[in-house]
């Protein structure tokens, strides 16, 4: 049975937004009747969103009665951007982005996930510098925050959508979080992300690529075509050589599941419920965490 694979000390969670239409209590209650330890909590037009959302102690309480550890809150992204060229809005977003850092640090999480820009709005070409300018100085600003809370921000790679392309690339993550050198921000790698809109992708080289500096990852799979958020082994990903790339890395995060139960979004993919496809869910054990 899969509670005899997920105790207490396996470092595999998953992400509310599984069950993002349903409240919050409803959904940490289903994850933690199934036996996963570590929960990410969904931050964006939902469950924690900062803008809606009170009652963190009541909250925390809960936790603690289901026996569930929040490693990770993944900020908003449909309504804020830290790359705005509008200082009012890039303000707004890191006001509001700042409240989700409070959120995490106030229910003993480790890490908050952001996205470096919007995915709404595309630059143009004469905007793009710029645009990189204000996401090194908002993440400037966060990252100041953050380690006041004692909280780590980790920049989380982007699908490409057939315009910017800054923000798809880890590559150009890494560079932007060595530049600005804090030990309090990271990176987080989709899985499903990596492989959105492109070809001949080695989501293993980007494991190696992201070394030290990986503090968080989304655990989907995918068909390439797709933002999918299929379980393990129901796409086109190679988990044994991606989970090798995380072993050379030494990688000492969660393994943080970011899969749908929502049959309208998976697509052909049967749905995903917590107690299905447990044969999958015993892979990413069996192969993330030997």
């Amino acid at each position: 049975m899969l509670e005899r694979t997920l105790n207490r000390t396996t470092r595999i969670g998953i992400s509310t937004w599984v069950y993002f239409w349903r409240p919050l209590e409803e959904t940490l209650r289903k994850i933690a009747k199934v036996g996963y330890p570590y929960v990410e909590l969904w931050g964006d037009e939902g469950h924690l969103d900062p803008t809606v959302f009170s009652g963190i102690l009541p909250l925390r309480r809960l936790l603690n009665k289901l026996q569930l550890q929040v490693y990770s809150l993944h900020a908003p992204f449909t309504y804020v951007n830290i790359a705005a060229l509008d200082e009012e809005e890039r303000k707004y977003s890191i006001q509001t982005i700042r409240k989700s850092i409070e959120f995490c640090s106030k229910l003993e999480g480790k890490v908050v996930i952001i996205h470096p820009h919007s995915t709404k709005v595309f630059p143009s070409l004469k905007d793009s510098s710029k645009m990189i300018d204000n996401i090194e100085r908002s993440l400037g600003e966060l990252t100041t925050f953050a380690g006041e809370c004692n909280i780590k921000i980790a920049l989380e790679n982007l699908s490409f959508l057939g315009e910017w392309e800054f923000g798809s690339e880890i590559s150009d993550l890494k560079k932007l979080v060595t530049k600005i050198g804090r030990n309090e921000l990271g990176l987080c790698l989709d899985t499903g992300h990596s492989l959105i809109g492109k070809t001949k992708v080695d989501l293993s080289q980007m494991g190696f690529e992201c070394g030290k500096k990986l503090i968080a990852l989304h655990i989907q799979d995918t068909d390439g075509k797709k933002d999918r958020h299929w379980l393990p082994g129901e796409g086109i990903i190679n988990w044994t050589q991606f989970a090798k790339a995380l072993r050379s890395v030494n990688y000492q995060g969660i393994f943080t599941l970011e899969i749908s139960g929502s049959e309208k979004w998976t697509g052909p993919v049967s749905y995903t419920h917590l107690r299905a496809h447990e044969t999958s869910l015993h892979l990413v054990c069996r192969l993330l965490l030997e």
